[in-house]
């Protein structure tokens, strides 16, 4: 008030500023000298009510200065006060004189009673607060009201300043209103003094059921205890009150029959009273026996509603508050503070509208009864026994088996033993949490289900309906959070993304997860290769009493769907990063008309559940309708329901998705430049390739040098006829890690003129633009690039193979003629191996398999479907290629034939000279006869000191002698075979020399290896072919192609 009336002053209103303080001024006196706790307006109350009038105000006009000055001016002249009637004025008149006797009894002002003292019972009239002019109007008794005159007519309209004069009082009307106020008692039935009208000490009479409690009363109580403790010491009540006081108790209300035990055996529960009321007609332990069921339901209700307060106490007190400035707090600071889930609070409020629905039902019942007491209704039957059978019709076991099923989510959300106490349910929200929030969210929905399955299957329809109700009302939350993640996607914090500017991208209006949401979020970048599979994905936990590998995080019901629901999440999150926004936004179409946003028309889970749908019959006949009861009959049934109402939504962002894919991505492009550059499907362009790298090996350059590589496949791109390339090269890189060549070991040197595993480790990478970056990721990478240096060591073999071409006779006699058929003989047989090799490789593996793949690829709906045909696609191509772990020893035998073909060609090289390896010549002709065999020995020796071996030593062609120290290996990986074979493979071997033995020993050494190493191959193809798996038949034809090696 002071700042109103320095604003005021500061405006130049002196008199209103004036005005404002002199009536703040009074009424703070009036204030310190009023302190009645009954007036209309407290005094605590009065700031409130200023304020209040302050805010209703308007600003100041000339009329408000005017009631200021007429306002000061009362306050400073006030008008002097008219003298007020006494008790000690009207005494010292004569009676029935004066101004204040007029118009009394009723007659007309101006008017004095006559004869008033032979009228008057000598009294003076009452001036009780009963006294109004409505009791006068009540009717009279005549027999005690007779000697006082009839009302006279209405009085003469007063004056307008006329004083109004009080109507005379009744004396009749106090004695009244107090027999009625006693007849109300006498219905009070709870009061202790009130008794009952029905006689207690009559003897029992078999037509008369009221005679039964009080004679067997006075049978089994002594003679002397009657005197005390008699009958007609009894409480008893009638049956009808004692209803009404059943209802009252089991509404949570304080009544006369139960009492709340707060310790003992019997803690937190209703026992019956001690001092209840009795009924006549029924014996102590009749009476004892129907009550305690009714106890028994009265403590169900309270333990559930301490239960919902409970839980909406602690959710009303993490509401999030706002800060100092303003701003709201920040979610993960009210996600700590929560410590219910949004589920279990509707769990609670779907609990809550269950007991509010009883404590009606309660109501109207008593209502029935006082309506059928007082006549207003019909007639009525009431008995405690058909209370109990009205409530057990209208509600059956719902509370207790929802009081079992709260008793059940404590236990399991504090994962306590079997003989452990369980808290009381109110507890729950202040209990330690042992359990995740999606954890408690799917114990609590399980419950609900199998709860509810269990009475639709004992055709218990009331319970079932309750328990669905609840269990509908329950399922909202997660509900709206599956809508809310499957309509908004998956939240990006990534910077620009895919193709599209930043301008052009639409963030997610999702920020976070809930907790309780089966849901969460790993926190990767999106641009990760990785993300994909694992930036958002199930909450991680298995259940550890159950056989089911499932999440517990995820509602039994919802398993089936929880994968989609995944699916469809992040499809719509990674098309509004791509901009693509427009589809699910209802916005106007360039080709189009605006259509409605997207998931507009989602249901409520409670409407799923209560629409009744169409079941198409097993023989395809006819069709039944099921009801919400048979459809949670079992949780695939209901599962079944939800993906039918979730399905269309996914399939619809998955058809946006892979339509960007495939016609804005280049799918099929960068699918067949992998395929051409990896499986070397582009024939020409990468021979020509190979063909440099070979003659870069071929002159002991170094052939991995990332930069000659990389420029010489681009040169061969470039030199490749047509206007549009089929690869970009700037996308392709190749390069060989260090540490690749250490991966055979110490004792054996990688050179690429001795061994082909000096390939092993060749990376080549094809950057791929995003999103296709999560179907062909870094392991595509990696596989494609192991089946690439698959293909390249057999070409390199075939290679070194194809360049010796021995021709023409043999001018140094015949036994060079027969040691060069000998070589002719080995090269023959170790190039049908690896021709065969190759063969099945490049058409049986690669070829088919990438039939098969691009016609399953093109059937694909969705980004996840194609993820999965692609690793399929790779594990079939590894495994057929032998480059898994079970087919090891099959490999490292295969990469030891083509090492044995790189010795083939060093030994002729070693036999014929050094012109017969030049790689510009096409063939070798005869030998010149100027070579004489001394210069030949000396330049043998000379290259005897490295000899190379291709089996461990000792050798597989040793004799039985020396079999026994042999080191062999179980190759149980072989599928169904687990003999001792040994393991091949290549290294320099200082024991097995062949410094003593000629070209012929040892052609003939390595002709039994290879024989060996074949057969081994054969054995183990074989027995791969005959597996039940999908790569049998593809090993089958390699194994019936190896049969010819016998022959």
């Amino acid at each position: 008030m002071r700042g109103y009336s320095k604003k005021a002053r500061i405006n130049s209103a002196d008199i209103l500023a004036d005005g404002l303080d002199k009536v703040y001024g009074r009424l703070k006196v009036q204030l310190k000298t009023n302190s009645d706790l009954d007036s209309d307006i407290q005094r605590s109350r009065v700031p409130d009510h200023l304020k209040f009038l302050t805010f209703l105000s308007n600003a100041p006009t000339a009329s408000t200065l005017d009631n200021a000055e007429a306002i000061i001016k009362r306050i400073e002249n006030p008008e002097p006060e008219k003298a007020k009637l006494t008790w000690k004025d009207i005494l010292t008149e004569e009676p029935f004189e004066g101004q204040h006797w007029e118009g009394v009894y009723g007659l007309p002002p101006g008017s004095t009673v006559e004869h008033w003292e032979t009228r008057s019972d000598g009294s003076t009239p009452s001036l009780s607060p009963w006294d109004s002019e409505s009791d006068m109007a009540e009717s009279r008794p005549s027999s005690r009201l007779s000697d006082i005159p009839e009302t006279p007519p209405p009085a003469a309209p007063r004056l307008q300043d006329e004083p109004r004069l009080e109507s005379p009082v009744d004396p009749m009307s106090a004695y009244r209103h107090r027999q009625d106020v006693e007849e109300l008692q006498a219905r009070q039935y709870w009061r202790s003094e009130w008794r009952s009208d029905a006689p207690v000490d009559r003897q029992f009479n078999l037509g008369d059921a009221s005679s039964l409690a009080p004679a067997l009363h006075r049978v089994l109580g002594s003679r002397a205890a009657l005197s005390i403790d008699g009958p007609s010491k009894e409480s008893y009540r009638h049956e009808q009150d004692l209803v009404r006081e059943v209802l009252t108790g089991l509404q949570g209300r304080r009544n006369m029959m139960f009492t709340w035990v707060h310790r003992g055996t019997n803690a937190f529960s209703f026992v019956l009273s001690s001092d209840a009321p009795r009924l006549l007609h029924l014996t102590a332990g009749a009476q004892s026996s129907i009550m305690s069921s009714f106890a028994s339901l009265a403590t169900t209700l309270v333990h559930l509603r301490k239960f919902t307060a409970a839980i909406f106490a602690k959710a009303s007190a993490s509401v999030p508050h706002a800060t100092s400035d303003g701003q709201a707090q920040p979610a993960y600071l009210a996600r700590a503070h929560r410590r219910s889930t949004q589920t279990l609070e509707a769990f609670a409020d779907a609990l809550d509208t269950e007991l509010r629905a009883f404590d009606a039902w309660c109501a109207h019942r008593e209502e029935d009864i006082c309506h059928a007491r007082a006549g207003l209704g019909p007639k009525l039957v009431v008995s405690l026994l058909s209370l109990e059978k009205a409530i057990r019709d209208e509600f059956a076991l719902s509370f207790t088996t929802l009081l079992d099923i709260v008793r059940t989510v404590v236990r399991r959300s504090q994962r306590l033993q079997a003989k452990e106490p369980t808290p009381e349910v109110w507890t729950l929200p202040d209990l330690p949490r042992r359990a995740s929030p999606s954890t408690i969210t799917a114990i609590l929905l399980d419950a609900l289900l199998i709860a509810a399955q269990e009475h639709v299957s004992m055709n218990d329809a009331v319970t079932a309906h309750a328990l669905l109700r609840v269990f509908g009302a329950s399922t909202e939350p997660l509900w709206a959070m599956m809508h809310k993640w499957m309509r908004d996607g998956m939240p990006v914090r990534d910077g620009v993304l895919g193709m599209l500017p930043q301008s052009g991208q639409t963030q997610s209006p999702l920020s976070i997860l809930q907790d309780e949401f089966f849901i969460e979020d790993n926190e990767m970048l999106i641009i990760d290769p990785d993300f994909w599979a694992n930036g958002f994905a199930l909450r991680d936990g298995q259940q550890a009493d159950s056989e089911e590998a499932r999440p517990t995080s995820v509602p039994v019901f919802l398993v089936h769907v929880a994968e989609l629901v995944l699916a469809t999440g992040k499809v719509t999150g990674l098309l509004r990063a791509l901009g693509i926004s427009i589809l699910f936004d209802g916005e106007q179409e360039a080709d189009g008309p605006t259509g409605k946003p997207w998931m507009a028309d989602w249901r409520a889970f409670s409407s799923l559940l209560d629409q009744p749908r169409v079941h198409e019959l097993a023989d395809a006949t006819g069709d039944i309708m099921v009801s919400s009861q048979a459809a949670v009959t079992s949780s695939e049934n209901l599962s079944h329901i939800v993906y039918d109402e979730l399905c269309p939504y996914s399939e619809v962002a998955h058809e946006a998705l892979t339509k960007v894919l495939v016609e804005d991505c280049d799918l099929w492009t960068h699918l067949h430049a992998i395929e051409d550059l990896f499986l070397m499907r582009r024939g020409d362009v990468m021979s020509h390739f190979v063909d440099i790298l070979f003659n870069r090996m071929d002159t002991q350059l170094p052939w991995n040098d990332f930069h000659f590589m990389n420029s010489a496949f681009r040169d061969v791109v470039a030199l490749c006829p047509g206007r549009t390339r089929w690869i970009d090269p700037s996308l392709v890189r190749f390069s060989f890690p260090p540490k690749a060549q250490g991966q055979g070991g110490p004792l054996q040197e990688k050179n690429i003129a001795q061994t082909v595993r000096a390939l092993d480790g060749l990376l080549i990478e094809y950057a791929v633009p995003f999103p296709l970056t999560y179907i062909f990721g870094p392991r595509t990478m990696r596989v494609y690039s192991s089946i690439f240096t698959l293909v390249l060591q057999i070409r390199r073999a075939k290679n070194v193979l194809e360049r010796i071409l021995v021709r023409g006779g043999l001018a140094a006699g015949k036994q060079l003629d027969a040691e060069m058929k000998v070589f002719y003989a080995m090269r023959g047989r170790l190039s049908w191996f690896v021709n065969t090799l190759l063969n099945f490789i490049t058409t049986n593996v690669l070829h088919t398999q990438v039939l098969k793949f691009h016609e399953a690829f093109r059937q694909a709906k969705s980004l996840d479907e194609m993820i999965r045909l692609q690793n399929e696609h790779l594990d079939k191509l590894e495994g057929r290629c032998l480059l898994q772990r079970n087919t090891v020893a099959l490999h490292r035998a295969i990469m030891s034939i083509l090492d044995m073909s790189l010795h083939y060609t060093e030994t002729f090289v070693s036999f014929a000279g050094d012109a017969t390896h030049d790689i510009s010549r096409a063939s070798l002709h005869g030998l010149s006869g100027s070579v004489s065999r001394h210069h030949r020995s000396r330049r043998l020796r000379k290259q005897r000191r490295d000899v190379i071996g291709f089996a461990q030593a000792p050798s597989l062609l040793q004799d039985s002698e020396s079999s026994s120290d042999e080191e062999a290996l179980d190759e149980e990986s072989l599928a169904g075979r687990s003999g001792r074979e040994p393991s091949f493979s290549f290294a320099a071997s200082t024991t097995a020399s062949f410094m003593e033995d000629g070209f012929l020993a040892r052609l003939d050494k390595m002709s039994g290896e290879l024989d060996a190493l074949v057969r081994f191959v054969r054995r183990g193809v074989e027995s791969l072919a005959a597996g039940t798996g999908e790569a049998a038949p593809a090993f089958g034809i390699f194994a019936f192609a190896l049969e010819d090696w016998d022959r």
